[in-house]
Protein backbone atom coordinates (compact mmCIF):
# COMPACT_ATOMS: atom_id res chain seq x y z
CA UNK A 1 0.00 0.00 0.00
CA UNK A 2 1.02 3.83 -0.45
CA UNK A 3 2.03 5.39 3.29
CA UNK A 4 2.71 8.89 1.73
CA UNK A 5 -0.66 9.78 0.63
CA UNK A 6 -2.35 13.12 1.94
CA UNK A 7 -6.63 13.03 3.01
CA UNK A 8 -9.29 15.60 2.98
CA UNK A 9 -11.56 14.31 5.62
CA UNK A 10 -15.32 15.79 5.14
CA UNK A 11 -17.46 15.36 8.04
CA UNK A 12 -16.57 15.19 11.76
CA UNK A 13 -19.56 13.08 12.75
CA UNK A 14 -18.86 9.49 14.03
CA UNK A 15 -18.47 7.96 11.48
CA UNK A 16 -16.15 10.25 10.22
CA UNK A 17 -14.06 10.30 13.21
CA UNK A 18 -14.03 6.41 12.96
CA UNK A 19 -12.82 6.31 9.91
CA UNK A 20 -10.16 9.39 11.14
CA UNK A 21 -8.92 6.81 13.75
CA UNK A 22 -8.79 4.35 11.40
CA UNK A 23 -6.33 5.64 8.89
CA UNK A 24 -4.47 6.73 11.95
CA UNK A 25 -4.13 3.26 12.91
CA UNK A 26 -2.97 2.40 9.76
CA UNK A 27 -0.04 4.96 10.19
CA UNK A 28 -1.35 7.54 7.78
CA UNK A 29 -0.77 10.97 9.73
CA UNK A 30 -0.74 13.21 7.12
CA UNK A 31 -4.77 14.16 7.45
CA UNK A 32 -6.90 17.27 6.99
CA UNK A 33 -10.26 18.11 8.21
CA UNK A 34 -13.13 20.46 6.32
CA UNK A 35 -16.51 21.97 7.39
CA UNK A 36 -18.35 24.06 6.08
CA UNK A 37 -19.22 25.26 9.50
CA UNK A 38 -17.09 27.19 12.10
CA UNK A 39 -17.06 25.63 15.53
CA UNK A 40 -14.04 26.27 17.35
CA UNK A 41 -14.61 24.15 20.41
CA UNK A 42 -14.60 21.05 16.91
CA UNK A 43 -12.08 22.60 15.87
CA UNK A 44 -9.89 22.41 19.00
CA UNK A 45 -10.63 19.04 20.10
CA UNK A 46 -9.97 17.80 16.62
CA UNK A 47 -6.25 19.51 16.91
CA UNK A 48 -5.42 18.38 20.46
CA UNK A 49 -7.02 14.61 20.35
CA UNK A 50 -6.00 13.84 17.02
CA UNK A 51 -3.41 16.27 15.67
CA UNK A 52 -5.72 17.26 12.75
CA UNK A 53 -6.01 21.33 11.28
CA UNK A 54 -9.16 21.91 10.05
CA UNK A 55 -10.07 24.51 7.42
CA UNK A 56 -13.24 25.97 6.46
CA UNK A 57 -12.00 27.21 3.01
CA UNK A 58 -12.16 24.79 0.15
CA UNK A 59 -9.25 27.01 -1.12
CA UNK A 60 -7.52 26.54 1.52
CA UNK A 61 -7.67 22.83 0.92
CA UNK A 62 -6.71 22.80 -2.93
CA UNK A 63 -3.79 24.43 -2.38
CA UNK A 64 -2.70 21.64 0.23
CA UNK A 65 -3.59 19.08 -2.84
CA UNK A 66 -4.76 16.24 -0.86
CA UNK A 67 -4.83 12.65 -2.71
CA UNK A 68 -7.95 11.86 -1.57
CA UNK A 69 -11.24 12.86 0.19
CA UNK A 70 -13.23 10.86 2.88
CA UNK A 71 -16.67 12.01 2.07
CA UNK A 72 -18.55 11.72 5.55
CA UNK A 73 -20.58 14.56 5.48
CA UNK A 74 -24.79 14.20 5.35
CA UNK A 75 -26.26 11.91 2.91
CA UNK A 76 -27.72 14.92 0.77
CA UNK A 77 -23.80 16.64 0.62
CA UNK A 78 -22.07 13.78 -1.09
CA UNK A 79 -22.07 14.24 -4.54
CA UNK A 80 -21.06 18.02 -3.98
CA UNK A 81 -18.37 17.47 -2.44
CA UNK A 82 -17.68 14.38 -4.53
CA UNK A 83 -17.33 16.82 -7.44
CA UNK A 84 -15.09 18.47 -5.47
CA UNK A 85 -12.66 16.19 -5.07
CA UNK A 86 -12.80 14.92 -8.66
CA UNK A 87 -11.99 18.83 -10.13
CA UNK A 88 -8.90 18.66 -8.08
CA UNK A 89 -7.74 15.19 -8.59
CA UNK A 90 -8.22 13.93 -5.55
CA UNK A 91 -9.39 9.71 -5.25
CA UNK A 92 -12.80 9.37 -3.41
CA UNK A 93 -14.04 7.35 -0.37
CA UNK A 94 -17.44 7.99 0.51
CA UNK A 95 -19.80 6.64 3.39
CA UNK A 96 -23.23 4.90 2.22
CA UNK A 97 -25.52 5.92 0.23
CA UNK A 98 -24.26 7.81 -2.55
CA UNK A 99 -26.74 10.33 -2.80
CA UNK A 100 -30.65 10.44 -1.56
CA UNK A 101 -31.30 11.65 -5.55
CA UNK A 102 -29.82 11.10 -8.84
CA UNK A 103 -28.83 14.24 -9.43
CA UNK A 104 -25.10 15.18 -10.74
CA UNK A 105 -24.13 10.87 -11.00
CA UNK A 106 -23.76 11.35 -14.90
CA UNK A 107 -21.28 14.19 -14.88
CA UNK A 108 -19.30 12.77 -11.58
CA UNK A 109 -18.89 9.30 -13.88
CA UNK A 110 -17.50 11.12 -16.14
CA UNK A 111 -15.28 13.04 -14.58
CA UNK A 112 -14.32 10.24 -12.82
CA UNK A 113 -13.42 8.08 -15.58
CA UNK A 114 -11.46 10.73 -17.40
CA UNK A 115 -8.65 11.58 -14.49
CA UNK A 116 -8.51 7.88 -13.66
CA UNK A 117 -9.60 8.28 -10.12
CA UNK A 118 -10.37 5.80 -7.50
CA UNK A 119 -13.91 5.68 -6.64
CA UNK A 120 -15.12 3.51 -3.30
CA UNK A 121 -18.20 3.31 -1.58
CA UNK A 122 -17.67 2.07 1.78
CA UNK A 123 -20.54 -0.40 2.16
CA UNK A 124 -18.53 -2.39 4.92
CA UNK A 125 -20.28 -4.91 5.12
CA UNK A 126 -18.59 -6.52 2.20
CA UNK A 127 -15.92 -6.33 4.31
CA UNK A 128 -17.73 -8.57 6.95
CA UNK A 129 -16.15 -12.19 7.39
CA UNK A 130 -19.60 -13.59 8.02
CA UNK A 131 -20.68 -12.17 4.41
CA UNK A 132 -17.42 -13.07 3.10
CA UNK A 133 -17.94 -16.68 3.99
CA UNK A 134 -21.62 -16.96 2.63
CA UNK A 135 -20.32 -15.20 -0.71
CA UNK A 136 -17.69 -18.05 -0.80
CA UNK A 137 -20.66 -20.81 -0.13
CA UNK A 138 -22.80 -19.36 -2.89
CA UNK A 139 -19.77 -19.31 -5.44
CA UNK A 140 -18.98 -22.75 -5.09
CA UNK A 141 -22.58 -24.01 -4.90
CA UNK A 142 -22.62 -25.32 -1.50
CA UNK A 143 -26.36 -24.12 -0.99
CA UNK A 144 -27.56 -25.88 -4.11
CA UNK A 145 -30.47 -24.08 -5.65
CA UNK A 146 -31.05 -20.81 -3.40
CA UNK A 147 -34.87 -20.74 -2.98
CA UNK A 148 -35.15 -18.24 -0.50
CA UNK A 149 -33.25 -15.36 2.15
CA UNK A 150 -34.71 -13.36 4.66
CA UNK A 151 -32.39 -10.25 5.73
CA UNK A 152 -33.64 -7.64 8.48
CA UNK A 153 -31.73 -5.22 10.42
CA UNK A 154 -33.83 -2.84 13.40
CA UNK A 155 -32.18 -0.36 15.60
CA UNK A 156 -34.10 1.84 18.08
CA UNK A 157 -32.95 5.66 16.19
CA UNK A 158 -32.42 7.23 19.67
CA UNK A 159 -30.22 4.54 21.00
CA UNK A 160 -28.15 5.14 17.91
CA UNK A 161 -26.10 8.06 19.10
CA UNK A 162 -27.49 8.72 23.04
CA UNK A 163 -25.53 11.51 23.47
CA UNK A 164 -26.68 13.52 20.20
CA UNK A 165 -30.42 14.49 20.11
CA UNK A 166 -32.00 11.99 17.35
CA UNK A 167 -34.23 14.33 15.71
CA UNK A 168 -31.30 16.68 14.52
CA UNK A 169 -29.19 13.85 12.42
CA UNK A 170 -28.99 13.53 8.83
CA UNK A 171 -30.45 9.98 9.69
CA UNK A 172 -34.01 11.30 10.81
CA UNK A 173 -34.50 14.39 8.59
CA UNK A 174 -35.67 13.91 4.74
CA UNK A 175 -33.59 17.21 3.48
CA UNK A 176 -30.50 15.66 4.66
CA UNK A 177 -31.12 12.25 2.88
CA UNK A 178 -32.36 10.31 5.57
CA UNK A 179 -35.06 7.43 6.12
CA UNK A 180 -34.11 3.88 6.86
CA UNK A 181 -33.96 2.85 2.83
CA UNK A 182 -31.07 5.03 2.37
CA UNK A 183 -30.02 4.99 5.87
CA UNK A 184 -29.65 1.19 6.15
CA UNK A 185 -29.16 0.46 2.58
CA UNK A 186 -26.25 -2.65 3.64
CA UNK A 187 -28.85 -5.02 3.23
CA UNK A 188 -29.96 -4.09 0.37
CA UNK A 189 -26.39 -3.52 -1.01
CA UNK A 190 -25.41 -6.74 0.10
CA UNK A 191 -28.21 -8.70 -1.02
CA UNK A 192 -27.11 -7.61 -4.41
CA UNK A 193 -22.97 -8.53 -3.82
CA UNK A 194 -24.68 -11.80 -2.30
CA UNK A 195 -27.18 -12.83 -4.80
CA UNK A 196 -27.38 -10.72 -7.97
CA UNK A 197 -29.45 -7.89 -9.81
CA UNK A 198 -33.18 -7.44 -8.31
CA UNK A 199 -35.53 -8.26 -11.22
CA UNK A 200 -38.92 -7.12 -9.94
CA UNK A 201 -39.63 -5.21 -6.78
CA UNK A 202 -42.83 -4.58 -4.24
CA UNK A 203 -42.09 -2.31 -0.89
CA UNK A 204 -44.15 -0.96 2.02
CA UNK A 205 -42.18 1.76 3.40
CA UNK A 206 -44.03 4.18 5.97
CA UNK A 207 -43.38 5.94 9.08
CA UNK A 208 -45.65 4.01 12.05
CA UNK A 209 -43.96 5.27 15.15
CA UNK A 210 -44.37 8.46 17.08
CA UNK A 211 -40.59 9.10 16.26
CA UNK A 212 -39.95 13.36 15.76
CA UNK A 213 -38.94 12.48 12.58
CA UNK A 214 -40.24 13.21 8.57
CA UNK A 215 -38.58 10.21 6.87
CA UNK A 216 -39.58 6.47 7.12
CA UNK A 217 -39.13 4.20 10.05
CA UNK A 218 -39.78 0.93 8.37
CA UNK A 219 -39.54 -0.73 5.06
CA UNK A 220 -40.85 -3.78 4.54
CA UNK A 221 -39.51 -5.60 0.72
CA UNK A 222 -40.14 -8.77 -1.25
CA UNK A 223 -38.25 -9.01 -4.41
CA UNK A 224 -37.22 -11.44 -7.10
CA UNK A 225 -33.80 -11.68 -8.33
CA UNK A 226 -33.04 -12.68 -11.83
CA UNK A 227 -30.90 -15.28 -10.50
CA UNK A 228 -34.49 -16.92 -9.37
CA UNK A 229 -34.12 -16.22 -5.40
CA UNK A 230 -37.09 -14.97 -3.13
CA UNK A 231 -35.36 -12.09 -1.11
CA UNK A 232 -37.14 -10.55 1.46
CA UNK A 233 -35.40 -7.85 3.66
CA UNK A 234 -37.03 -5.35 6.44
CA UNK A 235 -35.68 -2.35 7.81
CA UNK A 236 -36.88 -0.54 10.79
CA UNK A 237 -35.66 1.98 13.53
CA UNK A 238 -37.58 0.93 16.12
CA UNK A 239 -36.21 -2.65 17.44
CA UNK A 240 -34.79 -2.75 20.93
CA UNK A 241 -32.43 -4.12 21.45
CA UNK A 242 -31.11 -3.82 17.86
CA UNK A 243 -31.18 -7.02 15.67
CA UNK A 244 -29.01 -7.92 12.32
CA UNK A 245 -29.63 -11.44 11.03
CA UNK A 246 -29.51 -13.28 7.63
CA UNK A 247 -31.33 -16.30 6.95
CA UNK A 248 -30.56 -18.26 3.48
CA UNK A 249 -32.37 -21.20 2.27
CA UNK A 250 -31.27 -23.45 -0.11
CA UNK A 251 -31.68 -27.12 -1.75
CA UNK A 252 -28.67 -28.33 -0.16
CA UNK A 253 -27.95 -25.96 2.91
CA UNK A 254 -29.14 -23.47 5.11
CA UNK A 255 -28.17 -20.82 7.22
CA UNK A 256 -29.64 -18.84 9.97
CA UNK A 257 -27.42 -16.19 11.41
CA UNK A 258 -27.67 -12.75 13.92
CA UNK A 259 -24.97 -10.70 13.65
CA UNK A 260 -22.98 -11.03 16.80
CA UNK A 261 -23.39 -14.52 17.31
CA UNK A 262 -20.14 -16.01 18.16
CA UNK A 263 -19.95 -18.70 15.68
CA UNK A 264 -21.62 -19.52 11.98
CA UNK A 265 -22.95 -22.72 11.20
CA UNK A 266 -24.07 -24.38 7.82
CA UNK A 267 -26.96 -26.70 8.42
CA UNK A 268 -25.85 -29.68 5.98
CA UNK A 269 -28.91 -31.54 4.79
CA UNK A 270 -27.28 -34.22 3.44
CA UNK A 271 -25.26 -35.17 6.55
CA UNK A 272 -28.22 -33.57 8.69
CA UNK A 273 -26.07 -31.53 11.08
CA UNK A 274 -24.27 -28.22 11.97
CA UNK A 275 -20.87 -27.49 10.18
CA UNK A 276 -18.79 -24.95 11.98
CA UNK A 277 -17.74 -22.24 9.86
CA UNK A 278 -16.46 -19.53 11.61
CA UNK A 279 -15.50 -18.39 15.19
CA UNK A 280 -16.48 -14.76 15.42
CA UNK A 281 -15.77 -14.75 19.67
CA UNK A 282 -12.72 -12.11 19.14
CA UNK A 283 -13.87 -10.50 16.00
CA UNK A 284 -14.22 -6.17 16.46
CA UNK A 285 -16.58 -5.08 14.31
CA UNK A 286 -14.13 -2.19 13.70
CA UNK A 287 -12.27 -4.14 11.99
CA UNK A 288 -15.05 -4.18 8.47
CA UNK A 289 -14.25 -0.36 8.49
CA UNK A 290 -10.17 -0.84 8.52
CA UNK A 291 -10.09 -3.51 5.86
CA UNK A 292 -12.96 -1.29 3.96
CA UNK A 293 -9.73 1.57 4.33
CA UNK A 294 -6.73 -0.37 3.72
CA UNK A 295 -8.51 -1.81 0.21
CA UNK A 296 -9.49 1.83 -0.92
CA UNK A 297 -6.06 2.32 -0.15
CA UNK A 298 -4.61 -0.78 -2.29
CA UNK A 299 -7.42 0.36 -5.08
CA UNK A 300 -4.95 3.62 -5.20
CA UNK A 301 -1.72 2.11 -5.48
CA UNK A 302 -3.45 0.10 -8.00
CA UNK A 303 -2.83 -3.27 -6.35
CA UNK A 304 -6.93 -3.85 -5.84
CA UNK A 305 -10.36 -2.73 -7.83
CA UNK A 306 -12.64 -1.14 -5.86
CA UNK A 307 -15.30 -3.62 -4.18
CA UNK A 308 -18.45 -1.04 -4.14
CA UNK A 309 -17.44 0.92 -7.43
CA UNK A 310 -19.32 3.89 -8.58
CA UNK A 311 -21.50 1.72 -10.89
CA UNK A 312 -22.37 -0.34 -8.08
CA UNK A 313 -22.99 2.75 -5.55
CA UNK A 314 -25.86 4.19 -9.00
CA UNK A 315 -27.52 0.83 -9.19
CA UNK A 316 -28.15 1.03 -5.24
CA UNK A 317 -29.36 4.54 -5.06
CA UNK A 318 -31.67 3.87 -8.58
CA UNK A 319 -33.03 0.62 -6.12
CA UNK A 320 -33.53 2.22 -2.87
CA UNK A 321 -35.27 5.17 -4.74
CA UNK A 322 -37.21 2.72 -6.49
CA UNK A 323 -38.23 0.92 -3.07
CA UNK A 324 -39.45 4.65 -1.95
CA UNK A 325 -41.28 4.91 -4.47
CA UNK A 326 -44.08 3.28 -1.94
CA UNK A 327 -43.93 5.96 0.86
Amino acid sequence: MKNNLQFCLVGRGSIGTRHLKNLKFLSYSDIIAFSEFSDDNKDAEFKQKYGIETFHSLERIKGKKPDAFVIANPTSKHIEFAMIAANINCHIFMEKPLSHNLNGLEELKMNLFRKGLVFLLANNFRFHPVLLCIKSLIKNNEFGTIYFARIQVGQYLPDWHPWEDYRRGYSARSELGGGVVLTLQHEIDYAYWLFGKYKNIKSYVKKISNLEIDVEDVASIIAEMESGQLLEIHLDYLQRPSKRTIQIQGSKGSIDYCFGDRYLQFYDFEQQKYKMLLDLTNYDNNQMYIDAMKHFIKCISGEEKPRCDLEDAIYILKTCLEIKKNL
